[in-house]
């Protein structure tokens, strides 16, 4: 069929995805999960307070919340590739500023301004449309393998950022940091296309004519039509799966970020509790690869719900956790149901929405799953610095998450 069509016998989606997968570990193990091994040294060196230090993320999360409606109709607008070089050069910049942080106000400026609106621009967006381009049938395991670039990146370079921090310091580790995404990451921009119609391709490398051996693998698949945005943010099913993401996202980088401290605070060492990090991560890598696969053959409104109950039954655990014990049932029961929601919620918009105005519609759910991001880390912090102890704050995710899975067993319907 050619190299327009095919490297080989693998189907350029795959090469997509291989792209995508890369760039997500790198990105994940150093911006998402990665600045929480920063967070104690800048901590330690500056004197600030957990509520003042966690307001540098909660920061990059309003950015993030404000600039995503933007950035999604960029996307669609200009196609996923251009807007992912953009960010991957401006992501590398700002860690290579974070050497002239020197205050507070440096902080939010480099971190929860630069380095967050060139996460936002190349990564939040851009590669999870280009995946729902070029995958239908195969969304959610496509998704699936997506996201677990995310686990292992953190799982690998977590553990590597800590060390580095010991060795070298914090500054010359975001040196590191931001080289590695220009040298590693700007050479992928250049194996990127927008979707399978470019190349006169269909998503899953599919055939223009009816194929008789394609028939079993689409009697699972949910019919698929591309809404229109107007249709799309005034219908109820918008409006629930709206609500299910934001009380979603209080738990997601208030966990990671306050989950090294409140280690530290029940009597694990630094770097341990580093490592916990990092092995909680990995064992989100099965949740992601099995409910990645079962979401394309079950449904993923079900999934959803369940695997945001487990969720908070993982975050209860970890609020009264007291001994390694107490850690290692929250890795286990946390980490695989933390896993498990990613893949299968980039796919299940997809399959409520379509492909062709995915990014913005995505993009415009974002200064309402901003609030969680924003307060819940903040809020976090707050509790322990008046109270000592992570655990109300715990508790009160505890509380969302089930929120979260209630909605999502109620989005369903047509819009």
């Amino acid at each position: 069929m050619g190299l327009r069509r095919r490297i080989g016998d693998i189907f350029y989606g795959y090469w997509i995805l291989l792209g995508t997968f890369l760039l997500h570990g790198l990105a994940s193990g150093m911006y998402f999960y990665g600045f929480s091994v920063f967070y104690t040294p800048l901590q330690r060196e500056f004197g600030w307070g957990s509520a003042i230090t966690s307001g540098a993320v909660s920061l990059s999360r309003l950015e993030g919340g404000v600039e995503g409606p933007v950035v999604g109709y960029l996307v669609d607008r200009y196609g996923a590739r251009r807007l992912l070089a953009l960010g991957i050069f401006m992501t590398g910049l700002g860690f290579i500023a974070m050497v002239y942080v020197d205050s507070i106000l440096m902080l939010y400026l480099v971190y929860g301004g630069l380095l967050s609106i060139g996460y936002n621009t190349g990564f939040s967006h851009a590669m999870t449309s280009m995946i729902t381009h070029w995958f239908k049938r195969r969304r959610s395991r496509a998704m699936g393998v997506y996201a677990i670039a995310a686990g292992i990146g953190g799982a690998l370079i977590v553990p590597l950022l800590a060390k580095s921090i010991t060795v070298s310091g914090w500054r010359m580790t975001a040196i590191y940091c931001g080289l590695t995404f220009w040298v590693v990451g700007l050479p992928f921009a250049f194996i990127f296309r927008n979707k399978p119609e470019d190349m006169g391709l269909l998503p899953d490398g599919d055939s223009p004519d009816p194929d008789p051996s394609q028939a079993g693998a689409t009697e699972h698949a949910r019919p698929e039509r591309d809404a229109s945005v107007k249709d799309a943010l005034k219908s109820p099913v918008f409006l629930r799966l709206l609500l299910a993401e934001s009380f979603r996202s209080f738990l997601l980088g208030s966990l990671v970020l306050h989950q090294i401290p409140h280690l530290m605070s029940i009597g694990i060492d630094e770097e341990a509790a580093a490592a916990i990090l990092g092995l909680m991560i990995l064992i989100s890598i099965p949740g992601r690869i099995v409910f990645g696969t079962l979401g394309d053959f079950f449904s993923k409104r079900l999934l959803l719900t369940a695997v945001m109950l487990t969720q908070a039954l993982g975050v209860l655990v970890f609020a009264y956790a007291s001994n390694i014990v107490h850690v290692y049932a929250f890795l286990v029961i946390y980490g695989l149901a933390y896993g498990g929601a990613i893949p299968l919620l980039m796919a299940f918009r997809g399959e409520l929405f379509g492909r062709e105005r995915f990014a913005t519609i995505s993009g415009a759910m974002a200064p309402f799953k901003m609030i969680g991001n924003v307060v819940g880390p903040v809020f976090a912090g707050y509790m322990f610095d008046v109270t000592g102890s992570y655990r109300f704050a715990f508790l009160v995710f505890v509380l969302l998450a089930v929120l979260s899975g209630v909605f999502f067993y109620f989005v369903k319907g047509e819009f």
